[in-house]
């Protein structure tokens, strides 16, 4: 099968082009998670390409973006006070003529900047918008048909290409398609032997949990001793309530909860990177994500599951079930239900070398998919100070 070009259209940078990057990204609140891990992957391999990367992040982040260095130094650069501190951040970025990468960027981004009284055609060459998600709701659409200005002249980066589709029939002058930046931890363990099931990431029903809920019900109902490792607790309920989660959400990780087996690990707190990247040694990560919902999308969780060597069940029809099935790294149902999922489970599990030996290949080939150099090089084509 032929392999996924890690960046279309292809970009070609004839000279270095040195100086800063600034991120934008207001949810960065801590030094774990997916937000953390773009920005110290980018960090990894921008070497030549930036001097450093400036990150606006949450009000505490300060205390930590400094530790997602690595080829190049991370520092905080403030985030503006008030309630369009985010909007005001990116004015205030290109004003100053700072290259500038909109994290997680949505319609009302590009609909914003254009709309800036301060921000020229100039201003707005130096905007980067990496979109993780097709922008298909009528006001998506609404909100790109009247940012004329951003479409024409900022950049806008897609990680799919059903999102790099969406992108270009809303007629989106530079819409380039570059793979997620990625990185596996070094010293990762391949081919271990199976040691328990594993829901990475934060628990929502759009990823899952209710189904992973019957799961634990079913496992508890015939006296299996799976280990089953899920990112939910007792805290996140009675703590948090539905600023965690949402009222839906509530119900559902007191399902999983009440069903009381005794194989369940429920962790209150996400992990540290390490931590995080050790539970794939030997996991079976389990991502049965609304078909809808995920279709088009990168999954950061599966991706890293495979990038150290973890096989998969996801559901087929996403993003996620389309890479499982591209490597036989684990099972794409059907249908996504926990019947479905229990099958699945058994069948890798009957199966483990092979699919554990799959995934470990996948492992080798996405880690350079998905190396971050793709995109810093294509960020590094954004004007700098003195073009």
């Amino acid at each position: 099968m032929a392999s996924v070009p890690l960046l279309y259209p292809p970009c070609v940078i004839s000279a270095p082009l040195l100086g800063t990057l600034r991120i934008i990204e207001p949810m960065l609140r801590g030094p774990s998670g997916h937000y953390a891990e773009f920005v110290r992957a980018l960090a990894s391999r921008s070497d030549g390409l930036f001097d450093e990367i400036e990150v606006v992040g949450g009000p505490r982040s300060a205390g930590f973006v400094g530790q997602l260095g690595g080829a190049v130094a991370v520092r905080s650069h403030p985030l503006p006070r008030g309630g369009a501190a985010e909007l005001r951040a990116i004015r205030a970025s290109l004003v100053e003529k700072q290259r500038t990468l909109v994290l997680t960027a949505n319609a009302s981004h590009a609909f914003l900047a254009a709309n800036g009284a301060l921000l020229s055609s100039e201003s707005l060459a130096r905007l980067a918008l990496f979109v993780h998600w097709p922008l298909t709701k009528p006001s998506a659409r609404l909100a790109l048909a009247f940012a004329r200005g951003t479409r024409k002249r900022a950049m806008f980066l897609a990680p799919t290409r059903g999102v790099c589709d969406c992108l270009r029939d809303a007629e989106c002058a530079s819409v380039y398609q570059v793979a997620y930046p990625a990185t596996r931890a070094a010293g990762c363990r391949l081919r271990a032997p199976f040691r328990h099931l594993l829901m990475a990431g934060a628990a929502r029903i759009n990823k899952g949990l209710d189904v992973v809920a019957e799961l634990a019900e079913h496992l508890a109902r015939e006296g299996r001793d799976l280990p089953l490792l899920v990112q939910v607790s007792p805290k996140h309920v009675s703590d948090r309530g539905a600023d965690r989660h949402g009222s839906r959400e509530d119900a559902v990780v007191a399902r999983l909860l009440g069903a009381q087996y005794s194989g369940l690990v429920a962790d209150p707190v996400a992990p540290q990177r390490s931590e995080y990247a050790a539970r794939f040694e030997g996991a079976l990560v389990l991502a049965p994500y609304e078909r809808a919902k995920f279709a088009d999308g990168v999954s950061g969780v599966v991706l890293d599951a495979l990038l150290h060597g973890a096989p998969v069940v996801a559901t087929a029809g996403t993003w996620a079930g389309d890479l499982v099935e591209r490597f036989d790294a684990g099972v794409a149902m059907r249908e996504r239900s926990a019947a479905q999922l229990i099958s699945a489970v058994d069948r890798v599990l009957a199966n483990w070398d092979r699919y554990a030996g799959n995934a470990a290949r996948a492992s080798d080939a996405l880690a350079l998919e998905h190396d971050p150099r793709a995109l810093a090089r294509l960020l590094a084509t954004l004007p700098t100070r003195a073009s």
